[in-house]
């Protein structure tokens, strides 16, 4: 997604806020892009247990059947 353009605003005040809003939104960008990797980091790590868990099972009547 292409950033947008916004065309700075001809006031001190109004360029002020701008930089203020621009501002917040790059520090939540960056937050939710943290969170994101650690929630990702998370669900691969699920991933990988269910995956373990599941051949466990899978060899598991393997042992019942074998004397």
């Amino acid at each position: 997604m292409a950033p947008k353009h916004h065309p700075t605003p001809l006031s001190g005040g109004d360029r002020k806020a701008l930089g203020k809003e621009l501002g917040k939104a790059r520090a939540m960008t960056t937050i939710l892009a943290a969170k994101s990797a650690a929630a990702r980091a998370e669900g691969e790590a699920l991933i990988t247990q269910a995956d373990r868990l599941l051949c466990e099972s899978g060899n598991e009547p393997m042992r019942v059947v074998s004397p």
